[in-house]
């Protein structure tokens, strides 16, 4: 019964399928998106030095940008009635698809993305050694919390791709934002009534329920995009047995 549900080599098929035939589709997109803040800099601050913290800012969004629209672009014929029937017929269970899909859409393409960006700056310090000066280095505290919405993001998009036929980047764009603003709602509301209301103003009671604060909110972001993953498989289980 296990190898119904999930086996290795027709998952490794199934990914071997998506990086031949799916993975290509979103190419330029990211050669684009590679590219950009580059060719920002060059537009807007022409000649100037491009110091390391701004270049990993916008290699950071250009990431983020990436993770959300991977999986439109790499699965855009899921929301296709046709191309919804090849996904389909493909010889795998629904969680080797989905396992897949995650796997392309949250590891194997940022890290491309990430790496690719490494080397083109080493090559650029290299060759224009007086804008660019140092190599960029990653905080890996930083690094952690990047992950993390790195995680949701592409949780959300997944979800959104499997969910949405028409305007499906649109609208799982509008349904993160409205998600967002329950939580800060949420956040605003408890920190009016637990650190104005009452008005302790100690500097460590402060500093303590600030990190409680930042504590809940990684645990309610990773629970949050662990009910993307689950919605979305739970989605393409459906459509598999429909």
């Amino acid at each position: 019964m296990g190898s119904n549900i999930f086996s290795f080599e027709r998952f490794l098929k199934v990914l071997k399928y998506d990086l031949k035939m799916r993975v290509p589709a979103i190419g330029i997109f990211f050669l684009v998106l590679l590219i950009i803040p580059h060719v920002l800099h060059q537009i807007m601050d022409f000649g100037n030095a491009f110091p390391a913290g701004q270049r990993f800012d916008l290699y950071s969004v250009m990431c983020v940008f990436l993770v959300f629209f991977a999986p439109f672009k790499i699965y855009y014929a899921f929301r296709d009635k046709q191309g919804r029937t090849s996904f389909l017929m493909l010889p795998a269970s629904s969680l080797e698809k989905f396992a897949s899909m995650v796997l392309v859409s949250l590891v194997l393409v940022p890290v491309s993305f990430c790496l690719c960006s490494f080397l083109l700056d080493v090559v650029l310090c290299l060759l224009v050694g007086g804008q660019y000066g140092s190599v960029v280095t990653v905080d890996y505290g930083i690094l952690a919390w990047g992950f993390l919405g790195l995680f949701c993001i592409a949780g959300a998009a997944i979800l959104g791709n499997t969910l949405f036929k028409k305007g499906a980047p649109g609208k799982t764009l509008l349904c993160i934002i409205i998600l967002i603003l329950l939580w800060l709602t949420a956040i605003t509301g408890f920190i009016f009534d637990n650190f104005i209301v009452d008005g302790n103003v100690d500097a460590e009671v402060l500093q303590m329920r600030g990190e409680m604060m930042v504590n809940l909110s990684r645990i309610v972001y990773s629970a949050v995009a662990i009910l993307f993953y689950i919605l979305a498989w739970w989605r393409i289980r459906k459509i598999q047995i429909s």
